[in-house]
């Protein structure tokens, strides 16, 4: 499970441009016996199984990242988000193009917005710079990963860990009784609008959002999502209220396999928002990896959750 997380994390996959880590799914259901299909969204939908029932699982393959907007006369590259990015966490990070051009990310004054913050290429001037970037090119962050003792601290975590749940269920799944479809969808930090437009096609039965919640385990946090004490399902959020009848689906397929479930009502918001609307309703729940924290640009999770919400993804189908 570490290299298939790693792969993910590594490709490059910033909201709309999501390529690379479809290539690293593609190649991670390689043996599996299923039918792939890429809609024009770029969303990923996997299908295996056949019953009465629809249930479709979603997990966003997009991370936040930055865009070049215009490129300075002396080679500074100026940018706008993608994606929901604090300024000041942006300020001082590293960050990698699709053909491997890195920079660092300045502000330039104290107290910036997005239009004070610009990108040093280490370059002489424009000419030198549109070699390498091109205005509308796009970047992600790029930090080291560390690993310890289950634990894995990476950017990119949100959405990854809900892809490799994704995986893994499919990879482990044996004869499912419904009809399941696994979408890896696209633009997810952009108001799940992947998400949404697979829903419309499939139009499920049943929708589970695998995403990640902020866990409160820390000095300063808030909350009581801790980290390897089992997913969160959310009963409340933002943008949505679980359908009764899939939280007790849920519950119960998580007692059968001895998984503890954290629950939660709270103000983040998922791809469920959006799904739940489709096709004149569809029963909806968000089921999430806790991420300590998650509001940063590099933030913290436990394999164990993981796994746990792979376990209760195959008990669903």
């Amino acid at each position: 499970m570490k290299k298939m997380l790693m792969d993910i994390i590594n490709s490059f996959r910033v909201s709309g441009s999501e390529t690379g880590a479809i290539e690293v799914i593609k190649e991670q259901l390689k043996d599996v016996d299923c039918k792939i299909e890429e809609d024009c969204l770029k969303n990923l939908i996997v299908k295996i199984g056949s019953g009465k029932e629809k249930i479709m699982f979603t997990a966003n393959m997009d991370e936040v990242g930055l865009m070049v907007t215009y490129i300075e006369d002396n080679g500074f590259l100026r940018v706008e988000n993608i994606g929901e990015v604090e300024c000041s966490e942006a300020v001082g990070a590293f960050v990698e193009f699709a053909n491997g051009t890195r920079g660092r990310v300045i502000a330039a004054k104290e107290k910036p917005n997005f239009s004070d913050l610009f990108i040093d290429i280490m370059v002489e001037n424009k000419e030198e710079a549109t070699k390498l970037v091109t205005e509308g090119d796009i970047c992600k962050f790029n930090y080291p990963s560390l690993n310890k003792k289950g634990r894995i601290q990476a950017s990119g975590l949100n959405n990854a860990l809900g892809c490799v749940a994704l995986l893994k269920a499919i990879k482990e799944l044996e004869n499912p009784s419904k009809e399941c479809y696994f979408v890896f969808s696209s633009q997810g930090e952009l108001e799940g609008r992947g998400g949404r437009a697979a829903a419309f096609s499939i139009r499920p039965d049943e929708c589970v959002v695998v995403s990640t919640h902020g866990a409160g385990d820390f000095i300063g946090g808030e909350g009581k999502i801790e980290l390897g004490k089992g997913p969160v399902l959310r009963i409340k959020d933002k943008n949505l209220i679980a359908s009764q009848e899939l939280r007790e689906e849920i519950e119960k397929a998580a007692e059968k396999d001895n998984v503890s479930l954290q629950l939660n009502v709270g103000t983040e918001t998922s791809e469920g928002g959006p799904i739940h609307k489709e096709v004149g309703g569809i029963k909806t729940a968000v089921l999430a990896v806790p991420l300590r924290y998650k509001k940063s640009l590099v933030s913290m999770a436990s394999a164990s959750d993981v796994e746990d919400v792979a376990t209760i993804i195959k008990a669903l189908c």
